[in-house]
């Protein structure tokens, strides 16, 4: 399988890197492993207790978010009927996953243990404050191909749970299956049904995303303690690293 970016995102948002962690032979399950929920308490007490995130949207990793949205300018999606490129919205409406995340865990509400791969990227993201996102690829095809990249407007995101089917808006940065079906919308802003981590999810791809001041050399730390952590809690599955960025724009999982 084939995973591209497009290289004009890199243009508009330099420094930018995506690490990538694939992830095969996994056991997944949904009970909660001792050592992993220790981790994934560990961190959200970190962050209750953190001064520097009295105010999250001020700490530079989740400020640097907020712009890049800004320039890209995040949208509403449309309501049935409706025409997205109308309905502008504020770039706070859809934080990023890592500002959604730390808020979460300040105002008091616990991050729950959906199973161990979801808990391991949550912990890790609370820890290193970087948006962290696993796709399932088991039921995609050996020669699709994964894409991150500006959207077109006419793919298809399927929310969690179901629910009517939305559309991009054009020019907003999606990570795509086969060009039209959307896994992640607004870059790090929502998952959709389609790759969501399950219990029965055998083969992942593990995106760990990096805008400045979070440098590459950071993004691969994080990869690396992900692939240790997941081979260590999810029944010594195979793991790869590999960085997507402005001189790498394709690899091959």
């Amino acid at each position: 399988m084939i995973y591209r970016t497009d290289p004009s995102l890199f243009a508009k948002y330099p420094g930018y890197v995506r690490g990538l962690v694939s992830v095969r032979r996994a056991i997944n399950i949904e009970s909660p492993i001792d050592e992993v929920l220790r981790m994934l308490i560990s961190a959200q007490k970190t962050i209750r207790q953190r001064t520097d995130l009295e105010t999250p949207s001020s700490h530079p990793n989740i400020a640097a978010w907020r712009e890049a949205y800004r320039a890209f300018g995040a949208r509403q999606a449309a309501h049935p009927g409706g025409d997205a490129a109308t309905d502008m919205g504020k770039p706070t409406e859809y934080p990023s996953s890592i500002e959604a995340l730390v808020k979460r865990v300040r105002r008091g509400d616990d991050v729950p243990y959906i199973n161990t791969l979801a808990a391991i990227g949550n912990s890790a993201s609370l820890r290193y404050l970087v948006p962290i996102g696993g796709h399932a690829i088991d039921m995609m095809q050996a020669d699709g191909e994964l894409r991150l990249g500006f959207a077109r407007g006419d793919e298809e995101f399927t929310p969690f749970s179901g629910g009517p089917i939305e559309h991009p808006v054009p020019a907003e940065v999606i990570f795509t299956y086969n060009t039209s079906t959307v896994l992640c919308r607004r870059w790090t802003w929502r998952q959709g049904e389609f790759s969501k981590l399950q219990r029965t999810t055998t083969a992942a791809v593990i995106n760990v995303d990096g805008l400045p001041p979070v440098t590459r050399a950071e993004v691969e730390l994080i990869c690396n303690d992900l692939a240790t952590l997941v081979g260590m809690y999810c029944g010594n599955a195979p793991t790869e690293v590999k960085m997507l960025s402005e001189d790498h724009l394709e690899v091959e999982l």
